[in-house]
Parts: structure tokens; C-alpha cells; sequence
């Protein structure tokens, strides 16, 4: 079930992330926008997922998916920290100089 829910991942989250990129855009939603590249993101994890699990059933890799797994931590550890750094950024353009 999961190696088929990952195919089912790699094939409709982009389109997914694609049509949000262009409603976001257009109706001028900075939200949307963001989203679409978290969409995005889930897509290229479905395929760090699928290779872990791939190898795991056709070849008795099953170290595989627990590797894919702290490559997945280490990737969304990495995302969570520019945007924890991003959020504390301020805009100090009050014109007080």
C-alpha cells in the first residue's frame, strides 16, 4: 500500500503544487504561493519514500527505508530551521533612522 500511495503522490502532488502556483499568483495570495512549493516538497519525499520502500520489497533492502527516513528528518530538520530564521527576520522600515 505504500509504495502505491507514494507512486500515487509523485503523480498528482505536482500537478497539485502547479495549479496552486497559478490561483496563488493570480489572485495575488502569497499563502497559495507558499503552499504550492510545500506541494512540492511532499512530491520529491513520495520519491525518497518510494526508493526506500522499492528497495526494501524487490531486493530485501530493509535498511533502505530507514535510511530514505533519516534523509527525510534530515531534509525537513534543514526546512524547518531557514523557516524558523526566515519568521524571526523583521522588516524594521518605519523610516526611524
Amino acid at each position: 500500500m505504500g509504495i502505491l500511495i507514494a507512486i500515487a503522490s509523485i503523480l498528482i502532488m505536482p500537478v497539485l503544487a502547479w495549479k496552486k502556483q497559478a490561483v496563488g499568483t493570480a489572485i495575488g495570495s502569497n499563502a497559495l504561493v507558499a503552499d504550492s512549493k510545500e506541494t512540492l516538497t511532499c512530491a520529491f519525499l513520495s520519491v525518497a519514500l518510494l526508493i526506500g520502500l522499492g528497495a526494501n520489497y524487490l531486493f530485501g533492502f530493509w535498511q533502505a527505508d530507514p535510511l530514505v527516513g533519516i534523509v527525510i528528518v534530515i531534509f525537513l530538520f534543514r526546512e524547518g530551521y531557514e523557516g524558523w530564521t526566515e519568521a524571526g527576520e523583521t522588516d524594521d522600515d518605519d523610516g526611524d533612522d
